[in-house]
């Protein structure tokens, strides 16, 4: 009967052990393209900037994930019309030079997300920041590129992009700021 209890005792802290290891693993293990790398809030002036700085990355990047065919299929597959490149998992859409330039820009402008948009419209390419809360007023900016002019004209409509104001930094180029009163 003492053994039976000791195998009984034993399996339970086996099984408590684990749980709490596999509870660890999961907040250690940082699935972001980057790991630990903090999603941050930029001001249009800041965002401004560091496009400048980073113009050809970004145009490469745009050209790069506008132009896979995986990735396409992958968004068709999601059938919400966009699809974001958050997570290590999203290596798979491009070969190795495409993925480091990807990463490059997660580490050079910390944003959450970069995407491509479709929703029964050409495609769109933009990049998700952090937010900014002070109070009751939540801020928030993108950086976002148009193949044209019609595609920033229905984006500024109220019902598809509301609260948000446009600022053209170059060709086919926006920041959108987004504040939102609660």
């Amino acid at each position: 009967m003492k053994k039976w209890k000791i195998a009984v005792l034993s399996m339970l802290a086996l099984c408590i052990v684990v749980f709490v290891v596999y509870i660890v693993y999961l907040i250690i293990d940082d699935h972001s393209v980057v790991p630990g790398n903090p999603v941050d809030y930029h001001t249009k002036d800041e965002l401004t900037e560091l496009y400048w700085q980073n113009k050809d990355l970004l145009n490469s990047v745009k050209d790069n994930v506008l132009s896979s065919d995986l990735f396409m299929n992958a968004m068709n597959q999601e059938r919400d019309g966009d699809i974001a490149i958050n997570a290590k998992e999203d290596v798979q859409y491009f070969t190795k030079d495409e993925w480091a330039s990807i990463v490059s820009v997660f580490e050079k402008m910390n944003p959450s997300m970069i995407m491509m948009e479709r929703k029964g419209r050409p495609l769109i390419f933009y990049i998700v920041f952090g937010a900014q809360k002070q109070d009751s007023i939540t801020k928030k900016t993108y950086l976002f590129w148009f193949p044209n002019e019609d595609e920033r004209i229905y984006h500024e409509e109220p019902g598809v992009f509301p609260d948000g104001v446009f600022t053209q930094i170059e060709d086919g180029w926006y920041i959108v700021e987004k504040t939102r009163t609660r």
